[in-house]
């Protein structure tokens, strides 16, 4: 690099780091501001993630070998990210992650630019940040072992960890405190003797009301990134979280995933107006998201509708994973998965991935980037939520007057990330899908998000609740845009009319085709079932490859197309003259 570009690149940079000091400051002192919390949030125009400056330089945490060594480095990786938010540091810790997160850190360096500056336990850690003067002292905390809920659990670990962000604290337990002390620092509180009951009320004047963190405290995951932004941690559906959810901004994620029935904590989330983002294994979030709003990436592929014969004759089948909205599955395994994405036959015929493209978008562009890169031409990336994990049937529904106007903040927010995503399909799950409130809210996707193909639902239970019923909304152009339900689910033990295993749900869909000519209809897959091969029972598997068995077992006058395809043929058919005017453009 030239000197001159030196010189630009470190000024450019000098700039950048006092303007995210400014924009740390206004966050901090607007999230601490008591005020009415039925008001949507206007902390960011552009993401409802918490932004994290790109580093000049990165240091790795080796593992700890007891629950409370990782905790003193989760804590000390919170801490270093947000002081590195303010500029009084120039580094992020990276927390040493097995497996394809090694890939994406090395995508990571070569995307920022960052100096790699060795590794380090926790110890070690520490005392590298010895002299910043930024660390006021520690919390004591029992480490709890047991993941499972129980009435005698301990939550110390979340009450600590909540405590250490409005503190500037580390987290220890007992058997670190003599070493500890022994470099000068000094307890701050015990987190064991606070109750769930009383640390929310002491903590909420100076918490950041833009996000929460719901992790049992047998996990270390997301506790980094807890503290770094200054969040509230809980776990449970019990009082205590509920109030929490309350306080926090409308539109705002819940990061890490919570206990007991899925639809009961989502239902929670979302009846505020926030949204699960399934991240409770996902691991260095603060790092990952460096640089975010900025990173390029490439953008999802989609269906030019001029390619499509719209003459063929015989009818039409899509197919559709569920359950992309797990952030934490698709930055972990899911792309290098031989069930899944790396599946042999993925690519062999069109197929419906339901994903989260906005938000590992804004929270690991690089994953995105390698999905975008390794996308089958037939392969349709949905946007499921979308946002994140939500029934839009239930948005913000206890905020009161303020629902709808927070509902289309949320589409508005949406919209944005999905120009820059490419996504041009978005589908969601709703208690309810042909409610009038789920209507409702269609109708604020159709006007807000623009550019969409159409929108494909299914209901929490079963998946196929929609019965195939294809539910029409405008956009604000008065173009008619399409919310397409699953007629089949492929669900392992559901056995219900049109569902359960590979030859029933084929079975029906031979069934309801026969003697008919330009039937439209799909199937969502449910992700975690295992089904037996119909044409080797000794072969059992999950994900693509039932997908594949269903497929073959179809008659041959049945398509298998794209859902993107699908909802353009559906298009086409309810409203040819404005389905070819909007493709001719």
């Amino acid at each position: 690099m030239s000197d001159k570009k030196t010189v630009y690149k470190k000024n450019y940079l000098r700039m950048k780091k006092f303007i995210y000091t400014l924009l740390f400051i206004l966050t901090f002192m607007l999230a601490c501001n008591d005020t009415d919390t039925t008001q949507p949030s206007e902390i960011s125009e552009a993401s409802w993630w918490p932004e994290q400056p790109v580093p000049d330089g990165m240091v790795v945490a080796k593992k700890g070998d007891t629950h409370g060594e990782n905790a003193l480095i989760a804590s000390v990786a919170g801490l270093v990210a947000m002081m590195q938010k303010t500029g009084a540091l120039d580094e992020l810790v990276w927390i040493e992650t097995d497996g394809i997160y090694e890939k994406w850190y090395t995508n990571l360096i070569q995307r920022i630019g960052a100096k790699e500056r060795g590794e380090f336990d926790a110890m070690e850690l520490l005392k590298r940040y010895q002299d910043e003067d930024f660390i006021k002292g520690y919390i004591l905390y029992n480490p709890e072992e047991n993941s499972e809920l129980r009435d005698d659990m301990d939550f110390s670990y979340n009450i600590a960890a909540s405590y250490a962000g409005a503190e500037n604290a580390i987290i220890i337990d007992e058997t670190l405190e003599p070493a500890i002390k022994e470099l000068g620092y000094t307890k701050l509180l015990d987190a064991r003797e606070i109750s769930r009951n009383d640390y929310f009320d002491d903590l909420k004047d100076r918490k950041n009301r833009n996000l929460i963190v719901t992790m049992s405290p047998s996990y270390h995951n997301n506790i980094d990134f807890a503290i770094a932004n200054n969040a509230m941690v809980s776990y449970n559906t019990d009082e205590v979280t509920d109030r929490i959810m309350q306080w926090v901004n409308p539109i705002s994620p819940v990061i890490g995933w919570n206990h007991g029935d899925e639809h009961v904590f989502t239902i929670l989330a979302t009846q505020y107006g926030l949204f699960n983002t399934a991240s409770d294994w996902a691991n260095n979030l603060i790092s990952l998201s460096a640089g975010a709003l900025d990173a390029d990436f490439q953008k999802i592929n989609s269906i030019d509708p001029n390619t499509i014969d719209f003459d063929k004759e015989g009818n039409f089948h899509s197919i559709v994973l569920s359950d992309g909205d797990n952030m934490q599955w698709t930055i972990g395994s899911f792309l290098n998965n031989t069930d899944f994405w790396a599946n042999a036959s993925h690519g062999d015929y069109p197929i419906g991935f339901t994903s989260c493209p906005i938000n590992i978008s804004l929270m690991a562009p690089e994953v995105l980037d390698e999905m975008a890169r390794t996308q089958p031409e037939h392969s349709t990336i949905i946007e499921y939520g979308p946002g994140g994990y939500q029934y839009p049937d239930m948005f913000a529904q206890d905020r009161g007057e303020e629902q709808a106007t927070i509902q289309r903040e949320f589409a508005r927010k949406i919209n944005r990330h999905v120009q820059r995503t490419g996504a041009t399909v978005i589908g969601f799950i709703s208690m309810d899908v042909r409610s009038q409130d789920a209507i409702d809210a269609y109708k604020i996707y159709a006007e807000e998000i623009e550019g969409i193909t159409g929108m494909i639902a299914v209901q929490y239970a079963p998946y196929h609740g929609g019965e195939g019923d294809v539910i029409w909304v405008e956009n604000k152009q008065g173009v008619e845009i399409p919310v397409a339900t699953a007629r089949y689910s492929l669900w392992q033990g559901l056995n219900t009319e049109r569902s359960g295993n590979v030859e029933m749900v084929a079975n029906a869909i031979n069934k309801d085709i026969e003697g008919k000519t330009g039937v439209m209809d799909w199937t969502a897959v449910h992700a975690w079932s295992e089904f037996e091969n119909p044409a080797n029972r000794n072969e059992k598997g999950v994900g693509l490859d039932p997908m594949k068995w269903t497929l073959e077992q179809l008659n041959e006058d049945i398509h298998i197309v794209s859902p993107e395809e699908l909802l353009w043929r559906i298009r086409m058919e309810h409203n040819k003259e404005q389905t070819l005017d909007i493709i001719s453009r």
